[in-house]
């Protein structure tokens, strides 16, 4: 069943004050996906903690708002070579099937798009057959699935 379509967000970029947000949200996301253990409170990842160094220049992290509420997440990381990375692509669960992740992904896509990119890839966990399903409805061809991980690619 879709939820109802969130009224009032906007994507916009990366800001320090979203950095707690923003792993809260990642951390939810992945323990009810079953990424990670129900135990784990937040996650400790270096990527998420150094937003502003590792998301500038050919790469940009962005964030969907909702009242001051940061309810969806994704980033597009330069690999070189005319490839981008699509990365932490999650949107809250309460707001699944409300157009908030087809935003955000139109974004990064724009944004690799006007970058020059001509390829964009991303990783995605094996147990997030949500993610999955919406990759492929949105273009992306998978290249490899194992028990480590799914890998998609698509070009622009």
């Amino acid at each position: 069943m879709e939820t109802e379509r969130a009224k009032d967000y906007e994507v916009v970029e990366f800001r320090p004050e979203y950095q707690d947000q923003i792993i809260d949200l990642i951390s939810k996301a992945l323990r009810d996906q079953k990424v990670i253990p129900d135990d784990t409170e937040s996650i400790d990842d270096e990527d998420l903690r150094n937003i502003p160094q590792i998301y500038s220049g050919r790469s940009q992290f962005w964030v969907a708002i909702e009242d001051s509420k940061v309810i969806g997440t994704i980033a597009v990381r330069d690999m070189g070579e005319s490839i981008a990375k699509l990365k932490r692509m999650f949107v809250s669960s309460e707001y699944h099937g409300t157009g908030i992740g087809q935003s955000l992904l139109s974004q990064a896509l724009t944004f690799a798009r006007q970058k020059g990119f001509k390829e964009v890839t991303l990783n995605t966990h094996p147990l997030m057959k949500r993610a999955h399903n919406f990759y492929e409805k949105n273009g992306f061809q998978k290249t490899r699935e194992d028990k480590d991980g799914v890998s998609y690619k698509m070009y622009l």
